[in-house]
């Protein structure tokens, strides 16, 4: 009698909530950068959820440029600009409870903050991969869900958009929006470094194909806007060594998760006694200047 094995399949919903999304229990990337930081970090972030993370002034409005991007229309769904109540009167004050009631659940923007993303928009509009947003068909913030092959890990990942497979893109597109303080090669791939970003572009390639079924991983492209005046924006594909950088790291994550799901042991950083070098650069740019 013939044994068949069933693959682990992936899956794509739209239109899936933040709120809905980010309460599944599969893991995203952000637990995996965790794990790539210390079992540690994931344990109290995940596990025990004693680790409380509150948004950030910085992630609401990286958030709010998102909507006015990507899904404009949106925007009177998920934000609301607040008026001015003179809290110092008990007529203020009941204005302001029934305002705050009637909007719960909608993010809080200032005026200056719609016009700054605004503005980004409009000069994130000008980059040229946005024209290939708008001559193929994709959908932004598209939640996949696919099990890992090797580990059996249930991943699930939200790309800001991708362009699905086309003529154009026989292996689709994948876009990653970031707001930073400077776009400029050097500082936008420190931040990478900083934040794992190229962590987060091989598990979303991975879990594109395994939801397209395409021969290969798509290209990975990340937007860029400054945050502040003028609001200078930059493109950049993620390079062959970008990615293997990443691909090397996100397996390392996915073994040592399995790993400490399976012997229950979530170790911190080790406690042997180490040199600490400065960063290459560093010593790099010293060198050339004679160390002056």
């Amino acid at each position: 009698m013939n044994a068949f094995v069933e693959l682990p399949t992936a899956s794509l919903v739209e239109r899936m909530s933040n709120d809905e999304y980010h309460a599944c229990p599969e893991f995203s990337s952000s637990q995996l950068k965790d794990m790539n930081r210390s079992a540690a970090h994931f344990y109290v972030n995940s596990i025990t959820k004693e680790a409380k993370k509150e948004a950030s002034t910085a992630m609401n409005f990286g958030t709010l440029v998102h909507t006015m991007f990507l899904e404009p229309e949106q925007f009177e769904n998920e934000f609301v600009i607040a008026p001015k109540f003179d809290r110092r009167t008990k007529v203020g004050k009941e204005e302001a409870a029934a305002w705050e009631q009637a909007n719960e659940g909608k993010m809080l923007v200032s005026e200056e903050d719609v016009e700054n993303a605004s503005r980004m928009s409009e000069n994130l509009r000008s980059l040229s991969i946005y024209k290939a947003m708008q001559d193929n068909y994709g959908m932004a913030e598209a939640s996949f869900f696919f099990t890992d092959p090797v580990f059996g890990l249930n991943l699930r990942i939200r790309p800001d958009w991708h362009i699905a497979p086309c003529k154009a893109f026989p292996n689709g597109l994948i876009i990653d929006l970031k707001t930073t303080d400077d776009a400029r090669p050097m500082a936008f791939s420190r931040t990478c470094a900083n934040f794992s970003y190229d962590l987060s572009a091989s598990m979303y390639r991975e879990g594109f194909q395994a939801y397209y079924q395409t021969e290969d991983k798509p290209p990975f492209i990340f937007l860029v806007s400054e945050r502040n005046t003028p609001f200078n924006v930059k493109q950049y594909k993620a390079s062959d060594l970008f990615l293997s950088v990443g691909n090397a790291r996100y397996n390392r994550s996915k073994e040592l998760l399995a790993e400490s799901l399976l012997m229950g042991e979530w170790d911190g950083y080790s406690k042997d006694l180490e040199e600490i070098y400065l960063p290459s650069y560093m010593t790099k740019q010293a060198l050339e200047h004679d160390f002056n």
